[in-house]
């Protein structure tokens, strides 16, 4: 379990780091979460058996670095809009241009 725990755990770190860096970083809180959990399941279990903790201090290390670039970038990026007139202008000269179209044709029976 305690092997398990920590493989998982890395992945999902690793995960979240990327998630974090790219445009996606809304989605890097969830594995973040994950590896957490599986880090602290992983450290439980550790010190259970008296085994080595230099691997899940790793894990938690990359989960709060994927944390912080996730949190910094929600915080700090703002999304704006670009000029809505231009994209309105288009959109009316495209209706009118498919209305054109439409009263050219004619129907048959």
């Amino acid at each position: 379990m305690r092997k398990t725990a920590i493989v998982l755990g890395f992945i999902f770190s690793i995960l979240a780091v990327l998630l974090a860096v790219l445009p996606f970083y809304n989605f890097a809180f969830i594995p973040a979460i994950i590896a957490l959990l599986l880090g602290i399941i992983a450290l439980l279990k550790s010190k259970a058996e008296g085994e080595k903790k230099h691997t899940i201090q790793l894990i938690f290390l990359l989960t709060i670095i994927a944390l912080a670039l996730a949190t910094y970038k929600s915080i700090y990026t703002t999304t704006e809009v670009g000029d809505t007139e231009q994209l309105e202008q288009l959109e009316e000269d495209s209706l009118e241009d498919s209305i054109d179209e439409l009263e050219d044709i004619e129907i048959s029976e």
